[in-house]
């Protein structure tokens, strides 16, 4: 008699707060802090833009440069 083998069922992936999660689930799924240029209110543009150049030295980085440019349209 052959002996059936026990498929195991995969175990969910489990995040870093120990949350599981389904399976592409976590892409869906950004970190807290990630947030579109377009979407940001003028306050939080500011806020970013303050952490960049603490950060980075100035505000010469692409990402830098889109924030000013969303800031000036927001400002008009």
């Amino acid at each position: 008699m052959a002996d059936k083998k026990a498929t195991a069922k995969p175990e969910p992936k489990v995040d870093s707060k120990g949350d599981a999660r389904a399976p592409g689930g976590a892409e869906a799924e950004k970190a807290p802090g990630r947030k579109k240029v377009n979407k940001m209110t003028l306050a939080e543009i500011d806020i970013r833009l303050n952490e960049l150049q603490s950060a980075q030295g100035g505000l010469r980085s692409k990402h830098a440069r889109q924030l000013i440019l969303r800031k000036k349209i927001l400002s008009q």
